[in-house]
């Protein structure tokens, strides 16, 4: 895939390491509000004209807090272009395409990979909470929906780190056969882990509806181990819907 033309002029202004990009990139993902591309040993993530600079921000301090936090290495650097961060470079594959490919094994690793992030150490950690963002963009009447479900159920369970986004595109899988690295860190929050569960649900009932029973099997002890039953479940998938059926609009 070839960049767009506004991606090729920013990269051809761009000068990072006192190195202009040099027509060698290569395109290694893409998004609704970025492309991502390979160049001299980093990826970097280049954004929309579009995008709200002030979320490229926030996204910037998402991942040092979750460098910290030990749960991904992948650090983000600063360029002289503001639509464009500089990124680690994963040396792997996504456990997507490995599945494609015949792997059997990507609902235990991405069951594993919940275990790990909602077990991380919540001290100092500064991700925002669910309850303070889940209402943005929303009706008046879909925040009445899922705020007093969000209270409920911070009420019943312990909140834990939730990515929120993870799935099979965002699990990385390094050819060296070192542990899968999750990216894409950018909708983390403080939360009850149903609500990672569920925002997962959500978006493989829309994007791979046939493997939802798998995905359910995968998760179904974890789940009922932190006390959650069928009716939280239900709610917090519902919270998910909403939120997401609002992204999709942006």
């Amino acid at each position: 895939m070839a960049c767009t033309n506004a991606s090729t002029q920013r990269l051809k202004n761009m000068n990072t390491d006192n190195r202009f990009f040099d027509g060698t990139q290569t395109v290694i993902g893409h998004g609704a509000q970025a492309d991502v591309y390979s160049y001299h040993g980093y990826a970097y993530k280049v954004y929309r004209p579009t995008y709200n600079p002030e979320w490229i921000k926030f996204e910037k301090a998402q991942q040092s807090v979750v460098n910290a936090t030990g749960l991904c290495n992948v650090r983000y650097y600063d360029t002289e272009d503001l639509y464009t961060v500089k990124m680690d470079l994963i040396d792997g594959e996504t456990l997507e395409k490995k599945m494609r490919e015949g792997f059997a094994g990507g609902f235990d690793i991405l069951a594993a990979m919940f275990r790990k992030v909602h077990s991380a150490e919540l001290d100092g950690v500064k991700i925002p909470g669910l309850i303070d963002t889940a209402g943005f963009g929303v009706s008046d009447e879909n925040r009445q929906k899922i705020l007093p479900v969000i209270v409920r159920l911070s009420e019943k369970m312990d909140s834990c780190i939730c990515h929120l986004d993870l799935h099979f595109l965002n699990i990385m899988m390094p050819f060296d056969g070192s542990e899968p690295v999750i990216i894409d860190w950018i909708n983390a929050r403080i939360a009850p882990a149903v609500f990672d569960y569920a925002r997962t649900y959500v978006i493989l009932r829309e994007c791979a509806p046939e493997v939802l029973g798998m995905y359910e099997a995968a998760v179904a002890a974890d789940m009922r181990s932190l006390g959650i039953t069928d009716e939280d479940f239900a709610d917090a998938v519902m919270v998910s819907q909403v939120i997401r059926d609002r992204e999709k609009k942006d």
